[in-house]
């Protein structure tokens, strides 16, 4: 796969982008190259990131929350991290409950009228079983936001295949999304200021209680079609060419907290819900046979992050955290979300601790749950460390797929981007380019950026990263490019070496 050119001059093209006053208090990194030349032999030479994804995604599949599938590969990864010597490796509880664990056990489905074909679908997580294999007719409930107009329903859901999402046709894909990014718009947005927030605009007090009124509705339109009690939900893929990009219960948080068995919810491919949806408005009855098992598990509803650490020497008090999350929804192997990141957090680990490199600060890993339900895990670690959040130096996150990295983002913090505008220009012939000062949100670095420490996520190529396939059926190991984890190895652990090494902490975001 062909990279972007190197960008030469970097480092001065970073300075002179910089405000004036900026660049006078600029503080002068000393950059020990001769450790980042062992650091990227390592990396780039000798890695084991494609042995470990093995291990992780073939072994281990998907790892959504709670599940069995997520409390086998955490052990996994406990093992891993104290085979190569970490210390103070554990699953650590988090300091409160998530909710119950879930996994398929088997799941098949066909239509039967007006054509026999195989019914392409994969259960919600949390979703409850049928009664074996059961067959039902497609029920097109248009009005579901309206508790009123639902009387029209009565009697006509119960052990119905009920659809009560619209149909929005995906049109063809003529341009294919670019992959990769180029090097001149990572130079544009490094040069561009980002804009200050506009003015809080006063809420116009009815649009508010239109708003809430209609949230009131739906919810109260799924209650009325839960009380009738269907057989199966039926909820549409949102990406088109068969790919099924699953997610949890219509019920939400509800279905994993409660004693109660949720209805199936069964996301079909964008395909055939629409001919199921077009049928209906038709008016043909089409009839499914389905037989949907899946298993509770967790009863005691507690969840666990991993966490381990290499010891500082004179400054070991202070830390330098890295991490992403290691939970994944259930369709896949979670490859790209977020299997690549934990994964590269854990061969920088490896690679810190194999060269036996001096580090001053501690250095301290975090492998997330719960944080395709909110950053869960990560907020819940922060709470529980509260005390020694003023300790840590930096926190680094990776999360946005398989693509190489190529900056920071900066969180506002124009100091600390004029320290990683030196730390990273030594990696420019590896495709790195420039950071930006712009924020970026949904990942597991903004808990601890709300709490004063200097929390980052590196800018990466996109990939197929919020494209085609994370969060789906597809997100397995193929879409991993092991290249580019070797990059993306190598820069974290030469980040993390520099910034457990260098004199001063990183500099506080300001509030």
């Amino acid at each position: 796969m062909a990279f972007v050119r190197p960008i030469t001059g970097m480092l001065v093209a970073c300075l002179v982008a910089a405000p004036l006053a900026a660049q006078q208090s600029i503080v002068q990194e000393r950059l020990d190259l001769g450790v980042l030349a062992r650091i990227r032999d390592e990396a780039l030479n000798r890695s084991q990131v494609d042995s470990l994804a093995q291990q992780l995604l073939d072994r281990h599949g998907s790892r959504l929350t709670a599940s069995p599938q997520m409390r086998r590969a955490q052990e996994w990864a406990v093992q891993s991290l104290r085979s190569w010597g970490l210390v103070n490796v554990q699953a650590e509880p988090w300091d409160s409950l998530f909710g119950r664990g879930w996994e398929r056990v088997s799941y098949s489905g066909r239509m039967l009228e007006p054509v026999l074909q195989p019914l392409r679908a994969e259960p919600q997580a949390w979703s409850g079983s049928t009664k074996g294999a059961v067959t039902c007719p497609v029920v097109l409930v248009e009005v579901p936001d309206d508790t009123t107009q639902l009387q029209q329903y009565a009697g006509r859901l119960r052990g119905a295949c009920v659809m009560w999402q619209r149909w929005n046709p995906i049109g063809p894909e003529f341009t294919a999304p670019p992959r990769r990014y180029d090097a001149d718009s990572i130079i544009a947005w490094g040069q561009r200021r980002p804009q200050p927030a506009p003015p809080a605009q006063q809420v116009n007090p009815q649009q508010a209680e239109q708003f809430r009124a209609a949230q009131a509705r739906q919810q109260a339109g799924r209650r009325g079609i839960r009380r009738e009690a269907p057989a199966v939900l039926l909820i549409p893929s949102g990406w088109t060419y068969g790919i099924l990009r699953t997610g949890g219960h219509p019920d939400g948080r509800l279905a994993r907290d409660s004693v109660y068995e949720p209805i199936p919810a069964l996301m079909l491919t964008h395909e055939q819900y629409g001919q199921l949806y077009r049928l209906a408005k038709q008016g043909v009855t089409s009839r499914l046979e389905v037989n949907i098992q899946n298993r509770f598990s967790n009863p005691d509803k507690r969840e666990f992050n991993v966490v381990g650490e290499i010891p500082g020497s004179d400054l070991k008090q202070q830390v330098v955290m890295i991490g992403g999350h290691f939970d994944s929804w259930h369709s896949g192997q979670g490859a790209t979300d977020d299997a690549a990141g934990s994964l590269v957090m854990m061969e920088a680990m490896r690679i810190l601790k194999t060269l036996n490199l001096p580090l001053r600060r501690t250095v301290r890993i975090g492998l997330w749950s719960g944080e395709e339900q909110g950053l869960l895990g990560s907020a819940a670690y922060v709470r529980a460390h509260a005390a020694e959040l003023p300790n840590f130096s930096a926190y680094l996150n990776i999360d946005n797929g398989s693509g190489r990295l190529r900056g920071v983002y900066g969180e506002l913090n124009e100091p600390a981007v004029r320290v990683w505008d030196q730390v990273l220009a030594p990696f420019r012939d590896l495709g790195y380019v420039g950071n930006r000062l712009d924020r970026t949100g949904g990942t597991d670095h903004i808990s601890f950026w709300r709490r004063g420490v200097p929390g980052f996520q590196f800018i990466q190529d996109p990939l197929e990263y919020s494209i085609r396939t994370h969060h789906s059926n597809v997100d397995t190991y193929e879409r991993l490019v092991m290249d580019d984890l070797k990059q993306a190895a190598s820069i974290v652990a030469w980040s993390v070496y520099h910034l457990a090494n260098r004199d001063e902490m990183m500099p506080r975001p300001q509030p």
